[in-house]
């Protein structure tokens, strides 16, 4: 059973939520706190997989909890259900908080929230990887890509369209903030499934108030140098992936999402070169050696890959359960049972990997040029086996318009 904790400083808002997930006791082993000193002393006493945390308590409010959570519990999921929050409040929720939830809530949708990021375990069950993972409250961007945004930001009329070019240029951006834009922080309720679209909802002086107060992202600056990895050729390998599946045949609903999938596919990377350097160095070193590619040296070497890792993050932020999907299993897709199905999020971003590492010399992967990533049996199973050729040919083609621009 999970054990979920509760914390609100309210006794009748908790006597509510036990009334309201009633139903779920046989699932659940659910705890109330009425304080975050109360919390803490439950945390300390027995393991907890999620907390769910009010903001505004006395004494302690949901962000410093979540903040002793993080440091100490890395790996218990960390859920706000609140009502209105100050911006001050909100903002500094941002860097420590897995998810957000608006109160008055649902009790179907905080059942979802729960159990869809319990079922992340599924995923990354190595509960050391799952702390590291955990702890992340941003991941790191390229200081050009930063330096352009927070210029973009100050000028008094520039145009929304410019600041999601921006953002879509760098992995760590566009995560956390489709993270934000995804969640009930901003009482948006529905999906949204690309980075204009989540510009265009948050508005640029929420933006500004994202990027110079909470700090959502942070320069690259490695704490040591690993042979075979470069930020910049991480950025361009997924910005290249991102652009050839925008020009793969699908619907548009199913290619926005692909796209995001596309640009986020290496997200794991970033979190094996920040916070697991020594293993992804091993992994990279072996991978160019062998001539093997480095996520099945990876499972080697550690029993998951980066495939799966920025699948679990981008899980516990909240993303769309397709891009999830897409990011977790993009080098190795299941063969479907119905043939013929068509291109859908994760068969756009499998290809468009595959497809970006074999047009771009250096790009990442470590095997040689003339390996091909491409899974010819499932492209095969999908009835698009017979368009490889001329998407190959786009790829190349878009590879060459990228290296000029």
């Amino acid at each position: 059973m999970k054990r979920i904790l509760f914390v609100d400083d309210e006794p009748r808002l908790l006597e509510g939520l036990q009334r309201m997930l009633h139903a779920q006791r046989t699932q659940w082993e659910m705890a109330f706190a009425n304080s975050g000193a109360e919390a803490l002393a439950l945390l300390a006493a027995s393991p907890f997989d999620v907390v769910v945390t009010d903001m505004r308590m006395p004494g302690m409010d949901g962000a410093q909890l979540l903040e002793r959570v993080r440091e100490k519990y890395p790996n218990v999921i960390r859920i706000v259900l609140s009502g209105y929050l100050e911006t001050d409040a909100a903002l500094r929720a941002v860097p420590v908080a897995h998810q957000f939830l608006a109160k008055p809530c649902e009790p179907e949708k905080l059942r979802q929230a729960i159990e869809r990021t319990c079922d992340l375990i599924a995923i990354l069950p190595d509960e050391a990887v799952r702390r590291v993972v955990g702890a992340i409250g941003q991941l790191p961007s390229l200081p050009r890509t930063c330096a352009s945004l927070m210029a973009a930001l100050q000028k008094p009329d520039v145009p929304l369209e410019e600041i999601g070019r921006i953002i879509e240029q760098d992995v760590g951006i566009t995560a956390k903030v489709l993270q934000l834009v995804n969640s009930a922080f901003f009482g948006l309720v529905r999906e949204i499934p690309t980075v204009r679209m989540a510009v265009s909802y948050l508005g640029l002086e929420t933006l500004k108030h994202l990027v110079l107060s909470a700090e959502i992202f942070r320069t690259f600056h490695p704490k040591r140098t690993i042979p075979g990895f470069s930020l910049e050729d991480l950025q361009d390998h997924s910005r290249l992936a991102a652009r050839i599946a925008g020009r793969l045949p699908a619907p548009k609903d199913v290619l926005s999402a692909a796209v995001v999938a596309a640009v986020l596919h290496d997200t794991g990377k970033l979190v094996l070169a920040t916070r697991m350097p020594q293993q992804f160095e091993q992994a990279l070193r072996v991978s160019l050696k062998d001539g093997r590619p480095v996520y099945v040296v990876e499972h080697e070497l550690m029993g998951t890959g980066h495939a799966e890792i920025g699948a679990y993050l981008l899980g516990l932020w909240g993303l769309p359960s397709s891009v999830v999907n897409a990011v977790c299993r993009h080098h190795q897709p299941p063969i479907p049972e119905t043939a013929g199905t068509g291109l859908d999020v994760l068969a756009i971003t499998h290809i468009a990997d595959a497809l970006a590492s074999e047009a771009a010399s250096g790009q990442p992967g470590g095997v040689p040029s003339d390996y091909s990533f491409v899974n010819l049996e499932y492209l095969t199973r999908l009835g698009v086996a017979d368009q490889l050729a001329g998407w190959r040919s786009m790829a190349e083609e878009t590879a060459s318009e990228m290296a000029e621009a």
